[in-house]
């Protein structure tokens, strides 16, 4: 039973469709592998066993009726505890929400549900999600499933290391400085950050509920998998309008067939405004380049020619205007006091505390930038069908304060843009990506992975050409000793 979870989700729905296995035993076997290792990795925060039990045995019923609900029929899965869920706990690692039960369900939810899927569970995060490593004073700390010691990421830090344990086949996450991409990178998952505004946000704390809608750009919904294909299943399934996000366009689901590998144009860079990556970051990425030129890809290694300080401040700029709108003047004191802490002089750290306490003429200054940041990086990607950088500066670190150092070999860099310096710049422009684990080295026992950047809009595309690359860089790799 144990195999039967580290299938992808579109598997384990065909099984169940054609009675290989039942939606009650499907359950059974994710709900044993929780028991077997969340004591020890502590993802999943909250479990919905007798709603989750109840539900898988409604969806055996309907197939006896010969009726299908849709794509994820029986299939049990994961939600970050930052999504509303009916009747379901969600605390967004928060104190004062540690009793919210909420009476509707995030947008993403719903969709899920409606395509057949069991929710068994919501996994953890830092508070509020305002972290790139994964605990809160709620439920503690997550751990990462290749070595205990290390972090998993944040702030879908629990929902990788579901996904990673064969605990959920799918898990839906969320992104505003690398949230979704960071965790699938230390982790070993694939992971989606589309387009700002394919997927509703739409019953995401924060805001907090009831409360206006500060946050309008940057942050995205996303999800985490353990393929390519079911990243796209997921963006198909949770994409479009839902009639609360009003400034979500309709651009509707395109399917797009996967060329011939050959035919692929990729442009690569592990540069970022001179910010140091480890070496082995350096040659999994150059391994990569090889590898695909020896595939006869056009490959071609170039600078994006971007001001990463002024990427990074701008973002941290909006960040830290929209995230302060929601939040009173003593909580805006310690959040600022929380990044001014932090080790080292970061352009992220100081554009977030202007961001907090700034005025309108510096939030429509930092949005100037993030158009011209959009136009730039939309022109760098004309006539390339992707962009491969890194995800961070190096692989999973050891669990520590948040604001300390990040080492990358024998240098320390700021905690901010050690973890998400490779990865806000595409917040700000809202370009999508997807992360995807790459091959295993001599001497390497922790994952790495790569950013795979598109334009604007062409999600499907940039999947198409993810799924090329997976067959290059190989599948999912389960963690030992789960």
């Amino acid at each position: 039973m144990q195999e039967l979870t580290f299938l992808s989700a579109q598997e384990m729905a065909r099984r169940v469709r054609m009675r290989q296995v039942s939606a009650v035993e499907l359950l059974d076997a994710h709900l044993q592998q929780v028991a077997r290792n969340n004591v020890r990795l502590n993802a999943l925060v909250t479990l919905d066993e007798t709603r989750a039990r109840a539900r898988a045995r409604e969806a055996d019923a309907a197939l006896s009726r010969g009726e299908e609900w849709g794509p994820l029929h029986g299939v049990p899965l994961t939600i970050k505890d930052a999504f509303e869920t009916t009747g379901l706990r969600t605390t967004s690692g928060f104190e004062r929400l540690v009793d919210y039960v909420p009476r509707r369900d995030a947008t993403v939810v719903a969709r899920l549900k409606s395509a057949g899927a069991v929710v068994m569970g919501k996994t953890n995060l830092p508070r509020l999600a305002l972290d790139t490593q994964t605990h809160n004073t709620v439920f503690g700390r997550t751990n990462n499933p290749w070595d205990v010691e290390r972090t998993p990421g944040g702030s879908s830090g629990g929902g990788a290391v579901a996904v990673a344990a064969g605990m959920s086949p799918l898990e839906v996450g969320s992104d505003i400085g690398g949230s979704i991409r960071i965790p699938s990178h230390y982790c070993g998952v694939f992971g989606l950050k589309p387009t700002d505004g394919r997927i509703p946000l739409s019953g995401h704390i924060p805001g907090m509920p009831g409360s206006p809608r500060g946050v309008r750009h940057q942050g995205v919904a996303g999800p985490l998998a353990r393929t390519v294909d079911d990243l796209r299943l997921a963006l198909r399934l949770l994409s479009g309008p839902d009639g609360q996000d009003t400034e979500m366009p309709p651009v509707p689901f395109q399917e797009v067939p996967r060329r011939d590998l050959r035919s692929y144009r990729f442009v690569w860079t592990d540069d970022f405004g001179g910010m140091p990556v480890s070496a082995e970051t350096r040659a999994a990425l150059a391994g990569l380049a090889r590898t695909l030129e020896g595939a006869g890809c056009v490959v071609e290694r170039r600078s994006p020619g971007i001001d990463f300080e002024q990427s990074w401040n701008a973002w941290g700029r909006l960040l830290g205007a929209e995230v302060g709108s929601e939040i009173p003047v003593q909580a805006r004191l310690m959040t600022a006091l929380h990044f001014r802490s932090m080790r080292g002089d970061s352009a992220i750290n100081r554009g977030i505390v202007r961001g907090l306490w700034g005025r309108m003429v510096d939030y429509t200054q930092a949005l100037t930038v993030r158009d011209q940041m959009m136009a730039t990086v939309e022109g760098f990607l004309e006539g390339w069908d992707a962009w491969l950088c890194p995800v961070t500066v190096g692989s999973a670190f050891t669990h520590r304060p948040s604001g300390d150092w990040v080492e990358v070999d024998a240098r320390r860099v700021p905690y901010m843009e050690g973890t998400s310096g490779f990865c806000n710049l595409f917040n700000l422009t809202g370009h999508p990506v997807v992360v995807l684990p790459l091959p295993p080295a001599s001497g390497r026992t922790l994952p790495l992975g790569v950013q795979v950047v598109g334009r604007r809009w062409k999600d499907e595309a940039l999947l198409s050409v993810a799924e090329a690359l997976a067959e290059v860089a190989g599948p999912f790799r389960r963690p030992p000793n789960v």
